[in-house]
């Protein structure tokens, strides 16, 4: 065969190589990216359908929450009712929800309100815009009690970055954030900076991370009163819910030792209380008591709940705000999201 020949022979030979090793190339591209994307596509898939059971479990804890505070018939609200195996939160087992599934953790948190102090008490709305001198007073002990003179905690950001607020000025700077006016609260050596700085609201407090945007309101400080306060509209402390803090708080004249008997009365045999008549046998002041009974209660109306659904990839919450009904009544739902 002649030279020139047997070049074309190879040439053709080689190109057919190069033809061959690009198809094969192409087809394990184009097999790679449908592999990636049908697994692309069961994710996503998976996502959703996760997403819409959660929904539904989620709701279903909520519904279970309402059920709890539904079966309570007794006059008082206590721990010792159905729903308070959850105050601290505590896991739900998925098939009590209707749920089969295997390898989820799906817990619930039932937060009596009427245990917290009403943030909006301080400016209460008959008073036209005054401060309650009584709330004045327990929040200025609450924050004494813990410790914000002496945490030299400084804001870290916005206009009043690098200032110290001790307690009696971060009182008169909540007072000032709610009450309608522009100027500044000062009475009895509670001094706001309202006219030195804006971003004073005005209103009530909504939400209690509106707190954040009150000076001497640090971050850690918020964070101390989270478990303290609420923004809701439950006007009375539960006497059987409250914790330590707050019921040592009512009154500069309370003595530990009285708060330590009314804590071990509510938890033993004879307890709960069921009015607060029997503080009398606790704290022995009549002027005392005449103070702090108009601000105790033996009952809770409002609860937050907290569901949660860990499928171990993913996580998924609602948190939900019920109201509670007469007795033998499922509590209404106030507020819903999940997140």
């Amino acid at each position: 065969m002649p030279y020139n020949a047997l070049m074309i022979r190879g040439s053709q030979k080689g190109l057919a190589l190069l033809l061959v090793t690009f198809i094969v190339a192409l087809a394990s591209i184009i097999v790679v990216n449908l592999t990636y994307s049908t697994y692309l596509g069961s994710i996503l898939g998976l996502t959703a359908e996760r997403s819409v059971q959660a929904e539904y479990v989620l709701k279903s804890a909520v519904n279970f929450a309402r059920v709890l505070i539904k079966e309570d018939i007794t006059d008082e609200d206590s721990m010792r009712d159905e729903w308070g195996r959850f105050a601290n939160g505590l896991a739900v087992p998925p098939e009590l929800l209707g749920m089969a599934a295997q390898n989820v953790l799906i817990e619930l948190e039932i937060r009596p309100e009427g245990a917290k102090l009403n943030v909006n008490n301080l400016v209460p709305r008959q008073f036209n815009g005054q401060p309650d001198l009584k709330y004045r007073r327990i929040f200025e002990r609450l924050f004494t009690l813990l410790q914000f003179d002496q945490d030299e905690e400084e804001q870290a950001s916005g206009p009043a970055q690098g200032e110290f607020f001790g307690v009696k000025e971060m009182v008169a700077n909540l007072i000032d954030y709610m009450d309608p006016d522009e100027e500044p609260y000062d009475a009895d050596g509670f001094r706001g900076i309202e006219n030195e700085r804006s971003g004073f609201s005005n209103n009530r407090i909504s939400r209690l991370e509106e707190l954040a945007a009150v000076p001497g309101f640090t971050p850690a400080r918020v964070q101390r009163l989270l478990p303290f306060l609420t923004a809701y509209d439950n006007f009375y402390l539960n006497l059987n819910l409250a914790p330590r803090i707050l019921l040592l708080s009512l009154h500069p004249d309370l003595e530990e030792a009285q708060i330590d008997q009314i804590i071990a009365f509510r938890s033993s045999e004879e307890g709960p209380f069921q009015n607060t008549n029997k503080l009398a046998e606790f704290i022995p002041d009549d002027s005392i008591l005449s103070d702090i009974n108009p601000l105790l209660t033996h009952r809770n109306q409002w609860f937050q709940v907290l569901a949660k659904v860990d499928y171990g990839t993913s996580t998924y919450y609602m948190r939900a705000l019920l109201s509670k009904n007469s007795k033998g009544e499922l509590p209404d739902i106030r507020k819903q999201e999940i997140f």
